[in-house]
């Protein structure tokens, strides 16, 4: 468009250097191809010689194989236009900025054709920008629509967002009635409360304030960045990205607070999370959700009605009484519980597999004590046969063979009884809701049985503990908590220690 003016103004000697060319369009229907020139609003109208000429010069210059009109316009420096210009460039050109450019946090003023215009945006969002090239692309997108002289400053808000908002998890009103599902919340990571009932992700296709999503966290990036401007210029700030999948993924961007890096730096892939956040397009103009409570939670499954079915199962495995003095070493009558544990019957388990999909693979042992009250009273253990060979890697991981297998029942029978073991109760494990209770539920699910009990995951007690490991494997956390697990990777020993561990953590300390 600069050629044109050019040419424009080389052909009449600058009689015309105070027009700009602002637009062009072709209709296609029409045939027709309009040029759009700007003249400064203090300028006297063109006279109709002037437009005539300015008209057969288009003509003339461009063989258009179409018709053309010319159109004069004027520009006026009106504020809420250039308000208006300033808001439709972040929406269309900035998306990611958008949300976060409110029209009380820009100040224009002017002098003549000069004007001066100051955005000021949150210190987070401030921090991951290129001041620069904002400037000069949004004076770039002014120039083509004003005749003015513009002069763009960017600052920090000062009355930015504190480090982790707090705010009330409230949905917009709408006709529309949103599906949502059950989750049950096991424990808080950062921010306050959040009431269950998450949406699902696919739904979710546009912006929108304060929507509770759930799923499993998977690449999880930690970045630090320093802020630029205002009182806490210089200072360090974490940022985590990371993926949210409920069977359709979204990324997700938390900005963190000193105080909750700990708990953040915990996290793991294959974690279920429950969060409420905005969704807002991201920097790179994805949809983006921005999170800001997170809590440790697991889907809680619905029970379909089925009819009454009269199963003629027979008794495989035989749970057996654990004495009490035997465990000696780890009661003391002064010993207390929290509520995790004080008051309830907790069966805690674990399982041994040909591999680790529990879509393709198999159980070949569970193993399981029941607490009562703080006092472990029963075992339950079983070999599994399963109905493929179980790889040379895992019998060495597990000290399993096929030959201590060939003779075991099938998981169709043993699973029926570590039902009735479990009923009534709570059910626990470590990396339980990752992993352990996929493959129970799947078990379940082929004999026509349905696990509704409470689950606590030790991993996530663990992780949001006082202990700072390096991991937060099983042997590791009895390691520090001066506990012991000998047999380790087979089921009842590992369900042993991990009861040991369940009790540990939730001991009240005098």
């Amino acid at each position: 468009m600069n050629e044109i003016l050019q040419k424009l103004n080389k052909r009449f000697d600058e009689k015309y250097d105070f027009l700009k060319l602002y637009e062009v369009l072709f209709d296609k229907n029409s045939n027709l191809c309009t040029f759009t020139f700007l003249f400064p609003f203090s300028h006297q109208d063109l006279e109709a010689q002037e437009r005539k000429e300015i008209e057969l010069f288009i003509k003339e210059t461009f063989s258009l194989n179409c018709n053309i009109k010319v159109k004069f316009k004027k520009s006026f420096l009106d504020e809420v236009l250039i308000r208006r210009e300033i808001d439709q460039f972040f929406k269309s050109e900035k998306k990611s900025l958008a949300p976060y450019i409110f029209n009380e946090n820009i100040s224009i003023s002017s002098s003549n054709y000069d004007i001066a215009i100051q955005i000021k945006i949150n210190q987070d969002v401030l921090a991951m920008i290129d001041e620069q090239e904002l400037k000069s692309q949004l004076t770039r997108c002014l120039n083509e629509k004003f005749i003015a002289n513009f002069s763009i400053e960017i600052l920090e808000n000062q009355d930015s967002l504190p480090d982790e908002i707090d705010a009330p998890d409230l949905q917009p009103l709408s006709s529309k009635k949103v599906e949502r599902y059950d989750v049950e919340v096991l424990k808080k990571i950062v921010g306050g409360e959040i009431t269950p009932k998450p949406e699902y992700i696919k739904n979710n296709t546009k912006p929108k304030l304060s929507v509770i999503l759930f799923g499993q966290i998977s690449n999880i990036v930690k970045k630090t960045f320093t802020i630029k401007k205002g009182k806490r210029a210089g200072q360090e700030k974490a940022l985590y990205s990371f993926s949210l999948d409920d069977g359709k993924k979204i990324e997700c961007v938390y900005f963190c607070s000193k105080t909750n890096e700990k708990v953040m730096d915990s996290l793991e892939s294959n974690m279920s999370v429950l969060c409420v956040g905005d969704l807002n397009y991201g920097i790179n103009g994805n949809l983006t959700y921005y999170v800001r409570k997170m809590s440790w939670a697991h889907k809680k499954e619905v029970q379909q009605p089925v009819a009454e079915v009269v199963y003629d199962h027979k008794q495989v495995v035989f749970p057996e009484k654990i004495e009490i003095t035997s465990q000696a070493f780890l009661f003391d009558d002064n010993v207390s519980y929290n509520d995790t544990v004080r008051g309830k019957t907790v069966v805690v388990f674990d399982i041994e597999t040909t591999g680790l999909d529990s879509e393709n693979d198999e159980i070949t042992e569970i193993g399981a004590v029941k607490v009562v009250d703080g006092t472990i009273t029963e075992r339950f253990a079983s070999f599994v046969k399963p109905t493929v060979p179980i790889p040379k890697e895992v019998q060495e991981l597990t000290h399993i063979t096929n030959e201590m297998v060939k003779d075991a029942p099938s998981i169709n029978e043993v699973i029926y009884d570590f039902n009735n073991f479990c009923a009534d109760c709570v059910l626990c494990g470590h990396n339980v809701i990752g992993f352990d209770f996929k493959f129970i539920k799947k078990a379940a699910e082929k004999a026509g049985l349905y696990f509704k009990n409470q689950i606590i995951d030790t991993l996530v007690l663990a992780r949001s503990s006082s202990l700072r490991l390096a991991n937060y494997k099983l042997g590791t956390i009895v390691s520090a908590l001066g506990l012991t697990l000998e047999g380790a990777h087979r089921a009842y020993n590992d369900a042993f220690a991990t009861a040991q561990v369940l009790l540990e953590l939730c001991k009240i300390k005098k």
